[in-house]
């Protein structure tokens, strides 16, 4: 009999309660080695996966087994009494040894059973999302962008990766339009120096040469903006409801189409909010963030923290509602997600890294939420 068999033979007869003392000292014995350890695992993953028990009411179920099988060993009459302490007190010390070893592969079962059910719905887990965009302009010419180079630097007659590496040279005032795919986000540096941070799902038209008594960039989606200081030239930033005009300061905004509000965010300087649907402007200060729902600016302090945490490579929610949270997930995992069933009364409060792969995601999700959730190919929804 090979040594995996006779491993899950011995904790066959653990779980049966028919397992004798020497066959227990055995089965410590085998423990004691790594290579057996992970047999032993596997035994353990297999029992739990064998029957529709739950991991807490089946690991109660092992441990009452081990506990009495150590008291049945204890109340067993003897008839030497120093041999019997000395047995007694050698199962026992054996025994508690494989409930330590048991309980310890329990917990880790335990920690990562959720993650394994979503990697085996995933049958191909899907990785976070990179580096990548077109940048089109009005002439036709489309550029696939790469993703290796983050960012792309439109000057006034040049267009170049940050590393120097020529795209494309115009002589000609003309508009570009950076756009990033659903799992997809890029950086540009504008001709006056301003730096734009582009999240996935969205698009930034501008020309590669500013008139003289403005800045005027159009704005689809999510983007991070730090913008040149220029006295002379407002920076203006259109969206489909709101326009938002600066001298030199940094935000983000947040326009997406299918989130039924613009979300402006400063974090530095001073901005000036229109919309057409509107009476009147709205200033920010430092801190401050504007939504712009059904026609009016509502203004408010926040930390700038949750808002902008995406360009360094986080997810964090505070109070966020699960349906907004998923709309992100959707957007940077490049998925399909059916909302019908989503509690629109769940508030997440999480920090998740955006570099981390879907199950590893949705792992964390259904720890919070208690709710699971079903992939199939690129298209996700919640489990009845």
């Amino acid at each position: 009999m090979s040594k995996p068999t006779r491993i899950k033979l011995l904790f066959d007869q653990y779980l049966q309660n028919i397992i004798s003392e020497d066959e227990l000292a055995e089965l410590h014995q085998y423990l004691q080695d790594d290579e057996h350890q992970v047999i032993f695992d596997e035994a353990v993953g297999d029992y739990f996966d064998s029957t529709s028990h739950t991991v807490h009411v089946k690991s109660k179920e092992v441990g009452d087994l081990a506990w009495q099988k150590i008291a049945q060993h204890i109340a067993a009459p003897e008839p030497a009494k120093r041999l019997r302490l000395v047995s007694t007190f050698r199962f026992v010390a054996t025994a508690a040894a494989i409930v330590i070893i048991l309980f310890t592969t329990l917990y880790i079962y335990q920690s990562n059973l959720a993650q394994h059910r979503l990697r085996k719905t995933i049958a191909h887990d899907i990785l976070p999302g990179t580096n990548k965009a077109t940048l089109q302009a009005r002439n036709g010419k489309m550029y696939q962008l790469a993703g290796s180079k983050e960012e792309i630097i439109a000057g006034e007659k040049a267009i170049r990766y940050k590393d120097g590496t020529l795209l494309e040279t115009e002589d000609q005032v003309q508009n570009f339009t950076l756009s990033t795919p659903k799992g997809g986000q890029y950086r540009i540096t504008l001709a006056d120096g301003t730096k734009v941070w582009l999240n996935a799902a969205s698009s930034l038209s501008y020309p590669n040469k500013f008139s003289d008594n403005e800045r005027r960039v159009v704005l689809q989606g999510e983007a991070y903006f730090e913008v040149a200081h220029n006295a002379k030239k407002p920076f203006i930033v259109s969206t489909r409801d709101q326009e938002i005009k600066v001298l030199g300061t940094t935000f983000n905004v947040n326009a997406y189409q299918n989130e039924g509000m613009t979300v402006t965010t400063l974090i530095n300087g001073r901005v000036k909010l229109n919309s057409p649907n509107s009476s009147k402007a709205a200033y920010l200060k430092p801190g401050e963030q504007s939504i712009l729902n059904q026609n009016a600016f509502r203004i408010m302090p926040v930390d700038v923290t949750f808002y902008t945490a995406w360009k360094d490579g986080e997810f964090i929610f505070k109070a966020t509602p699960l349906s907004t949270v998923l709309r992100q997930i959707e957007r940077w995992y490049n998925l399909e997600i059916d909302y019908n069933g989503i509690p629109d009364d769940i508030q997440i409060h999480a920090s998740i890294q955006r570099d981390k792969p879907l199950s590893a995601v949705l792992s964390a999700l259904e720890k919070i939420t208690n709710l699971k959730f079903d992939i199939e190919g690129r298209r996700m929804k919640l489990m009845k």
